[in-house]
């Protein structure tokens, strides 16, 4: 099973690298001119926009795990910028502060929805479509149609120690991606959570705090899915809440196309980021291309079918 995971994570890589390669030629300049997508600032931007899926997506990939499936990331995403922005533009608060406040959005988030799913036995979809229209709602409340400009308060070209803020994103995604695969792997919690998606009875009947490993499974996405909210309001300088609208679908794509299964108990938390990535460099070179921006969602959808169904052959393969 270790074997098989490795083998998956590595036919992600190299269907992002031969994507890269793919737009890399495609896109290849005249003599004298630089290449419009294989530069160091495009590569910059592809992860800095990459980073805002990728780590809500180590949430869902998660959830998924577990055997649910979180529909409000996108929701959540957006009331954290409204908080963070709320708090930071009107009151005056410190930035942290207003991050921190900010993240306890998808705490709440991650809260009433296992609580809904343990307790009210709800299905995660109807749950999760509840909080995500009730989260959603409360940031239109909240801003009243208008925004928050962060950006004006921030400092020009301002640096976190010592490093551009543009590579806040990217560096928060990948210092989580290494810390949850350890997490899901390494410690009993993290196979605890694999059990229950596996088979949630034989969990049960083997003495695994079945619920708890739910509710744990939810306040992680949640979480993650704030601090995507603060690394947005951050990196985009803005608190609205029309941010993020349709991010949940994309998010649960990265995760699935990383490796999640939906029926729950298999997935990889690196696989997940590897999906964002995938999707970050398709939306980035679409526009690049003359009349390709129009099939950008089809496209999505394309590759999201085709990698799932190279993996249930993959599976069924290695099952046999």
């Amino acid at each position: 099973m270790k074997r098989w995971w490795h083998a998956r994570e590595l036919s992600t890589v190299a269907i992002l690298v031969a994507e890269v390669l793919l737009f890399t030629w495609y896109l290849w300049p005249e003599p004298g001119r630089t290449h419009p997508f294989f530069n160091l600032g495009n590569v910059l931007l592809i992860f800095k926009y990459s980073s805002i899926y990728g780590i809500a997506a180590i949430g869902a990939a998660i959830v998924i795990i577990s055997g649910g499936i979180d529909l409000a990331p996108g929701a959540v995403i957006a009331l954290t910028t409204v908080v963070t922005g709320y708090l930071f533009v009107n009151v005056g608060a410190p930035l942290w502060l207003s991050a921190l406040a900010g993240s306890g959005v998808g705490l709440a988030a991650g809260l009433v929805s296992s609580w809904l799913i343990v307790r009210a036995r709800l299905p995660p979809f109807i749950a999760t479509l509840g909080i995500m229209g009730i989260w959603r709602g409360a940031a239109y409340i909240v801003t009243e149609a208008r925004f928050y400009d962060l950006s004006a308060k921030l400092p020009r070209g301002w640096h976190i120690a010592g490093m551009s803020i543009d590579w806040l994103g990217p560096i928060v995604m990948i210092v989580l991606a290494i810390a949850f695969q350890r997490f899901m792997t390494g410690y009993q919690w993290g196979r605890r959570i694999f059990a229950v998606g596996g088979n949630e009875t034989a969990a049960l009947f083997s003495g695994i705090p079945v619920g708890r490993v739910k509710v744990l499974a939810y306040v992680i996405s949640g979480l993650l899915a704030s601090m995507s909210g603060v690394v947005l309001a951050v990196v985009q300088g803005q608190g609205k809440a029309d941010l993020a609208m349709g991010y949940e679908l994309d998010i649960i794509a990265s995760a699935v196309v990383g490796g999640a299964s939906l029926a729950g108990g298999r997935g990889s938390v690196v696989g997940a980021v590897l999906g964002a990535l995938i999707f970050g460099v398709l939306r980035n070179a679409l526009p690049q291309i003359p009349g390709a921006t129009f099939y950008d969602r089809l496209i999505v959808g394309v590759v999201v079918i085709v990698i799932v169904v190279m993996d249930q052959i993959v599976q069924g393969r290695t099952q046999r």
